[in-house]
Order: structure tokens, then C-alpha cells, then sequence
């Protein structure tokens, strides 16, 4: 090897190589220029994403002052994640929760520690600190902004009144704002245009713009300011997630945004040679109804346990308690029979479930509409209702003894208030007369919680872990928010939240 090749190089080269060897595309060899021949454009920022972080960053940065150009692989923002996500944003000091008496008791600093002792303290702190601090600013300039009606309700694992919902269950509304706000500062979202080369500069230690595009579309745009990478995850398709994340392929459902497959992350490797972090870590919820393959919505099983549900395995056995968070629940899974749960309920229970929320959100993103609910129930594959255990045991295949034993151990510990199982106290309602009710869900792999390291600022860690100049990310492809586990609520509002600081960063406007 030759001794004049620097440490930056060998280390970028190796983390390239790194990265190549997880998976994917091959990717042609990068030149040594720093710069194109020409620049087909030039902006002020170039932002790479239009999902609910990549719009807000393009908001942002515009309203500071800033030329802005957005570029995305994809073809809608309507494609992304946040399109998908049940509409919970958690932020503490936005305007709602100040106008709540129980909202006030929230801090910042408690804010933090919640997203931290969810992750099992894997989370860095960087970009938690980030969060927490501005997520009220950011949702608050949402809801000026036209944001359809919500509300606050408590959410496990949040220690404090901040999680705030759509009254839609939709992330849909969050994407409606934004793209309306985008019209109407004239700026264009160019879509099937994803980067394929960021153009780095070694001396410098700054990324001076972007390739984007491909074949005769292949433009190069330089950004004075810098460049916000907003590209989302690794979830989108199947194949994406099994590569990036080899211990949950061929499990479960994989959804997300279509284009979140990880390729920008790879090129800013190859290209920057930044470290990736956290990438093992996937939020993985515990409730995914499974059909066409890799497949399917999922099942917001907590508000049928709330109203006396119980989960049990193919054996008819609780194993777990049902307040447990809902993503600390899928790493059980792995040692049920068939990777599989069920949550279970009489009539009365479901009447209870469905007096508070509707049949279309409790089986959801994507929506699954009342119709398609209990035609699912009257097909019997993954939803049952049945007069009698015997039935139900019978057609779901779950064992019929270890139901009827079951159901005798949690009748006895509503009357005794003494869960022997799992330390429950709080039960109320005996699971007693049918007809049954029972669905059956495996792990939904929706987010991914690795990506590039950043500091408080948001602005891009290089190999040495001192920030890239003109180089910041936001949204999914932002590494160790979550930590080990995803906590509800934070995915939507880091994204938001990290649009927001940085698209106002990167002008120079601190947040």
C-alpha cells in the first residue's frame, strides 16, 4: 500500500467496502475530483427526500432565506413513511401540551430520558437531546399551518401527557401541510431524481453538492449552504430490510417507503466515507397480520388488552403482560411456536374496544376499511369470531386446552386482582361468553433505526466523528434516536423535528 494515502481515505475506502458488502447495488467507481467538469444548477440547499422530514427541511431552509432544490428517488410524498404512520407525534412544549394541565408536568430533559430508558440506552445522545429540545417548535408549526384535528393521549412508554394524535389515526394529514406549504413557496419536489453521487472535497472536509438522477436525467446540482440528506430508511421492500438486517429475513411483514432501501446511505459512505451506526436496530412491532407474502397492516392490539384482552401463543399461553410497550413485546416472539401471537377477546370486550375506536383504525396502515375487516373475519385465515373455544381452537389452530386453562387463570385473577402470571393488577373484565374473538400477528418491520451519526446541530459526522461542513441528515436516516427499541410516537416526530432544526441549520438560523 502506498504510505501517501491518508487516514481519511483508507478509512473511507474500508467503510465503503463495509458497506458494499452488506448488500446491494453495485455502484460505479467514484472519481478523485471533488467537483464535475460543470454544475447543471446551483442553490443554496439541496435537500435528498420529500418524506415529512425532507419537506420540512425544504420549509424551513426556504423561509431562512435559502435557494431550495428537492430531489427524491421516489414518486410521491404520498410514498413515504410518514404517509404510513399511524399519526402520533410525541414532542414536548408544543402549544397543546402547555394548554394541558398534565402536559405541563413534561420537561425536555425527562423528554430524553424516556426516549433513552425505552432504547435500553443505546440511544445517542445527540440527536435525542435534539429532539426532545425543539419538537414542540416543530409540531407547532404544523398545527399553524393547517394541520387537521388532533389530540393528546397517553402512550406507553412516555412517562408524561405528550403524545400528540391525528383524530384521522393518519400520517397522511402531516404530508397534506407540507406539500400544500411547498406549492406555495413555489418549490418543486423532483421526483425519480435520487442521488447517485455526493461531490466531496477531502481538503475542505465539505460536500459541495449532488449527482442525482441517471442516464441522459443525470444533472449536477451544487449547494453553497449544503446538502440535507432525508432519505429514509431501509424497510421498503422486503429484500432491502432482509439484506440490510439479516436476523429478521423472511420474517413477518416489511413496509415502508418503496424507495427506502438504504442506497443514499451507501453512496454517502462510498463517496464521504462517513460511518453508519445502529444498523442492527429495527423498530419492529408485534403486530402485523401477514397476507400476500411480506405483506399486510397491523393490528393496534393494546386497545382490545386496555379493554380486557389478553395475548396468548399457539399454545393458548399468555407470555408476556399486556402493558409490557409494544416493541419491547416483539423480541418474545422469537420463542412462541411459529414467531407468532394472538390477542383474544368475548363479545363484550370487543364491543368495549370498538365503543372507543373505530373498526378502520383498529385495523390499520394501511387502513383497512370495516368491510375489509369482517370480510377477513368471515374468510377465518388470520381473524377469527366464533361461538366457542372449540371453534375457535379448531379453525385458528391454537391449542384448545391451553386456551381453556388460560382463560380459568385470568377469570380467577380479575376476582383476586392478583396476576400470578405477570404481576398485573389492574384487570377488570373476565373473558367468560362468546362469541370470540381472535387475531392472529407476527413482527411488522416498518423502521429502521440506523443510519448516519450526527451531532446536536444535526450536521453529518465524518470517520474522525467531527462534523462534514455543508453535510446534514434528517428523518430515518439518522442513526441511534431510538437506541435498541422505537418507542411510539418518536419516528413521526424526529422526522418532523429533525426537518425542522436542520433545514433552519443549514442556513445558519439556529433552531
Amino acid at each position: 500500500m502506498s504510505k501517501n494515502i491518508s487516514r481519511r481515505s483508507f478509512l473511507g475506502a474500508a467503510a465503503a467496502a463495509g458497506a458494499s458488502a452488506v448488500a446491494a447495488p453495485a455502484f460505479a467507481a467514484s472519481s478523485n475530483s471533488s467537483a464535475p467538469a460543470k454544475w447543471d444548477d446551483e442553490v443554496d440547499v439541496v435537500v435528498l427526500g420529500c418524506g415529512g422530514a425532507g419537506m420540512m427541511a425544504a420549509c424551513q431552509a426556504h423561509d431562512a432565506g435559502g435557494k431550495v432544490a428537492v430531489y427524491d428517488a421516489g414518486k410521491s410524498p404520498f410514498h413515504t413513511a410518514i404517509n404510513l404512520c399511524g399519526g402520533l407525534f410525541t414532542a414536548w412544549g408544543s402549544k397543546l401540551q402547555n394548554a394541558d394541565p398534565e402536559g405541563k408536568k413534561d420537561s425536555w430533559q425527562q423528554f430524553a430520558e424516556d426516549i433513552m430508558a425505552y432504547g435500553n440506552y443505546m440511544s445517542l445522545k445527540e440527536p435525542v437531546y435534539c429532539f426532545a429540545k425543539n419538537s414542540g417548535k416543530a409540531f407547532d408549526f404544523l398545527a399553524d399551518n393547517g394541520l387537521a384535528k388532533h389530540h393528546l393521549e397517553p402512550y406507553a412508554g412516555h412517562s408524561r401527557l405528550r403524545a400528540h394524535r391525528q383524530d384521522s389515526f393518519k400520517g397522511r394529514d402531516y404530508i397534506e401541510v407540507l406539500v400544500k406549504l411547498l406549492d406555495q413557496r413555489g418549490i418543486k419536489i423532483n421526483h425519480g431524481m435520487g442521488v447517485t453521487r455526493f461531490y466531496f472535497d477531502p481538503e475542505t472536509n465539505t460536500v459541495l453538492g449532488v449527482q442525482v438522477g441517471e442516464g441522459d436525467k443525470a444533472k449536477n446540482v451544487k449547494a453553497n449552504k449544503g446538502v440535507i440528506m432525508a432519505t429514509g430508511g431501509i424497510t421498503g421492500t422486503p429484500e432491502s430490510l432482509d439484506s440490510w438486517v439479516p436476523s429478521v429475513a423472511g420474517k413477518g411483514v416489511a413496509i415502508g417507503g418503496p424507495k427506502n432501501d438504504g442506497t443514499a446511505m451507501r453512496i454517502a459512505v462510498r463517496d464521504v466515507g462517513v460511518p453508519l451506526s445502529h444498523m442492527q436496530y429495527i423498530a419492529s412491532y408485534p403486530c402485523g397480520i401477514v397476507i400476500n407474502g411480506r405483506n399486510g397492516p397491523y393490528c393496534r392490539w393494546w386497545f382490545i388488552t386496555n379493554n380486557g384482552g389478553i395475548l396468548v401463543n399457539k399454545n393458548g399461553q399468555r407470555f408476556i403482560t399486556e402493558k409490557e410497550g409494544i416493541c419491547h413485546v416483539t423480541p418474545h416472539l422469537a420463542f412462541q411456536p411459529e414467531g407468532c401471537h394472538y390477542v383474544l377477546t368475548d363479545q363484550a370486550g370487543w364491543d368495549r374496544t370498538l365503543s372507543k375506536i373505530k373498526l378502520g383504525a383498529l385495523i390499520g396502515l394501511p387502513s383497512w376499511p370495516a368491510e375489509r375487516v369482517n370480510s377477513e373475519f368471515a374468510k377465518g385465515e388470520n381473524l377469527w369470531k366464533c361461538d366457542t373455544l372449540e371453534e375457535l381452537s379448531k379453525k385458528s389452530g391454537v391449542n384448545l386446552e391451553g386456551l381453556k386453562k388460560q382463560l380459568d387463570q385470568w377469570n380467577k385473577a380479575v376476582e383476586t386482582k392478583n396476576d400470578t402470571q405477570f404481576g398485573r393488577t389492574d384487570q377488570q373484565w373476565k373473558l367468560s361468553q362468546g362469541p370470540w374473538y381472535m387475531i392472529k400477528m407476527e413482527p411488522w418491520n416498518n423502521l429502521s433505526c440506523g443510519g448516519v451519526r450526527v451531532n446536536e446541530d444535526l450536521q453529518v459526522l465524518g470517520w474522525d466523528l467531527k462534523p462534514v461542513n455543508h453535510f446534514y441528515a434528517a428523518g430515518e436516516t439518522v442513526a441511534g434516536v431510538h437506541g435498541a427499541f422505537y418507542c411510539g410516537g418518536n419516528a413521526c416526530g424526529f422526522a418532523h423535528t429533525s426537518g425542522y432544526v436542520a433545514g433552519r441549520n443549514v442556513m445558519g438560523k439556529k433552531a
